[in-house]
C-alpha cells in the first residue's frame, strides 16, 4: 500500500512511498541524496531546497535575492577595531586574506576569544549587523573582504 503525505497544504502532487522504507534499510548513499531533495515551485517556476526538522516537518529554504551590496577591504593588526555600515546588512561573507588569524564579533566588542577566521579562510553567515569588529593575535596582521548583502 501506498503511503502518502496527508497535509492539507500540500497539492494532489503526493509522492507515494511503496513499500514504505524504513530509515535502518537504507544504504548511506540513499540517506545523503534524500538529505539534498529539491522540490518544484510552480509559481517561481524553480527549485527550491528541501529538508525536514527533528520532528518530521517538512521546511524549504529560499533564498532571497540581494538589492544592495557593500564590499570593504579592511586592515585589521593587534589593536581591536571595528568597520560601520551605514545600515543593517542581513548576509555577509568575510574572507581572510592573510597573512595571520583574525578574530571577528557582530555589533561588539571582538577579542581574541572571539571566532577565529584563519588566513585563507572565510565566514558566511546569514545575521543583522553593521559592525564588524575585528582584531589579530599579538603582532599579527590580516586583510580582511567584506561582502554585506540585503
Amino acid at each position: 500500500m501506498a503511503q502518502k503525505i496527508q497535509d492539507s497544504r500540500f497539492s494532489r502532487r503526493e509522492i507515494p512511498l511503496d513499500p514504505f522504507i524504513s530509515f535502518e534499510s537504507v544504504e548511506e548513499i540513499v540517506k545523503k541524496t534524500l538529505a539534498h531533495l529539491l522540490g518544484w515551485n510552480d509559481a517561481e517556476k524553480k527549485w527550491l531546497k528541501l529538508r525536514v526538522d527533528s520532528s518530521g516537518r517538512l521546511l524549504t529554504a529560499v533564498p532571497g535575492l540581494a538589492t544592495q551590496h557593500v564590499v570593504s577591504k579592511i586592515s585589521a593588526t593587534d589593536s581591536e577595531n571595528n568597520t560601520t555600515l551605514a545600515e543593517n546588512y542581513t548576509s555577509h561573507i568575510i574572507y581572510n586574506d592573510g597573512p595571520d588569524p583574525v578574530y571577528v564579533e557582530f555589533d561588539q566588542t571582538a577579542t581574541t576569544n572571539s571566532f577565529k577566521i584563519p588566513a585563507g579562510s572565510s565566514l558566511s553567515i546569514d545575521l543583522e549587523f553593521k559592525s564588524l569588529h575585528y582584531i589579530c593575535d599579538s603582532g599579527g596582521s590580516a586583510t580582511i573582504y567584506w561582502l554585506a548583502l540585503k
